[in-house]
């Protein structure tokens, strides 16, 4: 069969599934997502494949039938079958778990990320001791700041992220002993893996409900706000984020002050409405 996209491109299952369907139908226009249904032998849901692109659990049956349907080859479809592991773990242990193997499937891992990157991005208390190296004078002894990081991490995970961000060659030793980052900020960048980066946000925002829960012992900014707009404004409010995102950046960037603190800033706009358009197909 032919092979329309290159599922080694993706990490997401779902994501994969509908741009595979967006190009299948340009050469094939028959092959719409209510037929996708019928092939999968789901004539009287013709919502299913819809519905999994929205989140509905693939059970295995379900699997091994987008498999054969989308024609997928021995190595292909296993590596198939492990990115709907990755979607669906059921813990943080178990997604590791698969998403090492998903590297270790993929022809080209360093596509993906390396698995020190992956590891980096797993925890959220790595960016975060990565901005304290700038904020404080850290030594081998990481006590002073087990003692200070919100919220609190046992000593022997710190020494292993500075271990970690030793590795990666985002901090180093100065003359003095204290370990400093070498970079003044660091982003996705390559590794930027969809699954990575949604379960590192996770972290983030629970990071958010922490503070909020917690008496506030250095300065904080819980604000929230709930509003109904027209799909015009809200891209205009979309422009606005990330306007205020680069303004964000150009602060800290041209902040010539010795740092003195670590600051998280999430920023979240979703709707509370599902699109009322209807499925293709």
């Amino acid at each position: 069969m032919e092979n329309y996209i290159d599922i080694f491109q993706f990490t997401h299952f779902r994501k994969y599934l509908e741009e595979y369907q967006a190009a299948r139908v340009q050469s094939d226009p028959s092959f719409t997502r209510t037929e996708i249904c019928n092939l999968l032998g789901m004539e009287k849901s013709r919502s299913y494949f819809a519905d999994v692109l929205r989140g509905k659990k693939v059970s295995p049956r379900m699997v091994a039938k987008f498999i054969e349907v989308l024609g997928l080859e021995k190595k292909e479809a296993k590596y198939f079958e492990i990115m709907v592991k990755v979607d669906q773990a059921k813990n943080d242990a178990l997604r590791k778990d698969a998403m090492e193997e998903l590297l270790q499937m993929h022809p080209n891992p360093q596509h993906i990320m390396n698995t020190d990157a992956y590891e980096y991005y797993n925890h959220w208390y790595n960016s975060a001791l990565f901005a304290i190296l700038d904020a404080m004078d850290v030594t081998d002894d990481m006590a002073p700041v087990q003692k200070r990081i919100f919220p609190k991490v046992p000593l022997g995970k710190l020494k292993d992220s500075l271990d970690l961000l030793q590795r990666l060659g985002l901090a180093r030793q100065n003359e003095e002993g204290f370990w400093k980052p070498t970079k003044e900020s660091i982003s996705s960048g390559p590794y930027n893996n969809a699954d990575l980066v949604k379960q590192y946000q996770l972290q983030c925002f629970e990071l958010s409900k922490q503070a909020l829960m917690t008496p506030p012992k250095a300065p904080s900014i819980m604000s929230t706000l709930t509003f109904s707009a027209s799909t015009k404004a809200y891209k205009e409010l979309e422009a606005a984020v990330q306007e205020f995102k680069a303004k964000a950046r150009q602060i800290i960037s041209q902040d010539t002050e010795k740092a003195d603190g670590v600051y998280q800033l999430n920023l979240h706009m979703f709707s509370n409405l599902e699109n009322n358009g209807g499925n293709n197909g």
